[in-house]
């Protein structure tokens, strides 16, 4: 019974092959005569276009199918690599745009660095008999003002103490301290310089000091102007190229020249406390950016050079006559002391009469006259016994000269 079923299942299949090989065979002879013999007429049109029909029912759903997901995966593909190319692109242009930014603030910097260094070197040639050094600020006392600065030039470059520091502006400082390679400086608005100065228009000389320390202002201060001087505001101030004396080694303008812009008057503090005798200037400098100054390594000769004091040394004692001599005591005025004194005539109260009038005191009248002691209290002066004549005292004379 196995080897019946076995046969029946293979003549079955058999069966099965050729029919689905004669279907083939016959579609396929159908779609070469559609496709190679449109015009036959053998056979009917709905019989030949069948296998066509048929296979384009169940090819066009799988078609249509493929084709949608073939599009999603098309247009997947293609956002990426857009999105891979726009990103790759974007990178490209941000660091670009850096870059020119980058080189932008540089071409600014570098346009501004120019601009001063040219103003330098213009000052540099008008200086040119000073001997200037071009130096650059390498570090500066903490705070917003450059009050002390340190720059990149030092004694291997010829710079000294006491030597000026100018930019195109005007004067800033002094060099105070030096090493080989430095250049410590003090600026004029700091409260421990001193410089001689004097008024372009009056030709006045006075001391320049800072303010910053004393008050919170990046001005200068002017001491000792004549007496009969009166500055204007808006009047220049100059070096004077007088040394000052009897201020602090190290702020001493030693090897400043004359000429030198500081700045103008802006107001005048004399005459208006006792305390203050000064003026106020308004430096040329912006002492808030220093970048890049010129050392004047000019040298004087201080056997030639004038002196101005700027008041912290003593002046010498100058003996004066005094206008009243003093006394003198003799022999007979010293045998005088303790003696009664003749009493003052004393106002009148006498109805009648002024209050301001004085009665003179006759021989006979009474010496018993009141006068109020300290708490006011009235007490009798003694009266001299009669067989002891008052005497008359020598009064001395403050105003005689000595014999």
């Amino acid at each position: 019974m196995i080897q019946t079923r076995r046969r029946k299942h293979h003549w079955l299949t058999i069966l099965l092959a050729v029919a689905a090989l004669s279907l083939m065979l016959g579609t396929t002879a159908l779609l070469m005569i559609e496709r190679f013999m449109p015009e036959q007429d053998f056979l009917p049109s709905a019989i030949v276009a069948a296998p066509r029909q048929a296979v384009m029912r169940v090819l066009t759903p799988i078609q249509s199918a493929a084709s949608w997901v073939g599009a999603r995966v098309s247009k997947a593909v293609q956002d990426w690599a857009l999105r891979s190319r726009l990103e790759t692109e974007y990178n490209r242009v941000v660091s670009q745009n850096e870059q020119l930014v980058y080189q932008s603030l540089l071409y600014e910097e570098l346009e501004a660095e120019n601009i001063m260094l040219r103003n330098l070197m213009e000052e540099h040639n008008a200086k040119i008999a000073l001997n200037p050094l071009l130096a650059r600020v390498t570090a500066k006392e903490s705070g917003n003002w450059f009050s002390m600065f340190t720059l990149d030039k030092g004694t291997n470059d010829g710079v000294a103490a006491g030597m000026a520091i100018i930019n195109k502006d005007g004067l800033i400082g002094v060099v105070y301290e030096t090493t080989a390679t430095t250049a410590n400086v003090v600026s004029i608005i700091d409260s421990r310089s001193s410089i001689g100065a004097l008024l372009e228009s009056s030709r006045d000389q006075g001391i320049i000091k800072g303010s910053l320390g004393v008050e919170d202002a990046a001005r200068c201060r002017m001491y000792y102007l004549p007496a009969d001087s009166v500055p204007r505001p808006g009047d220049t101030v100059i070096t004077s190229g007088v040394m000052t004396t009897g201020a602090d080694a190290s702020s001493v303008a030693e090897h400043m020249p004359k000429g030198l812009k500081i700045g103008t008057v802006r107001e005048s503090m004399r005459h208006t406390d006792e305390n203050k005798s000064y003026i106020i200037v308004e430096p040329y400098v912006d002492f808030m950016h220093i970048e890049y100054v010129l050392i004047l390594r000019y040298t004087a000769n201080p056997e030639q050079m004038q002196f101005a004091d700027d008041g912290q040394v003593g002046y010498p004692t100058v003996v004066l006559d005094t206008y009243i001599p003093p006394p003198v005591i003799g022999e007979e005025d010293k045998a005088l002391i303790g003696a009664t004194p003749t009493p003052i005539p004393r106002p009148s109260r006498v109805p009648g009469e002024s209050e301001g009038s004085v009665t003179e005191l006759d021989e006979g009248d009474d010496l018993n006259l009141l006068d109020p002691d300290e708490n006011g209290d009235a007490e009798p002066t003694p009266t001299p016994p009669p067989d002891d004549p008052p005497l008359e005292p020598t009064l001395f004379d403050w105003g005689a000269d000595e014999p």
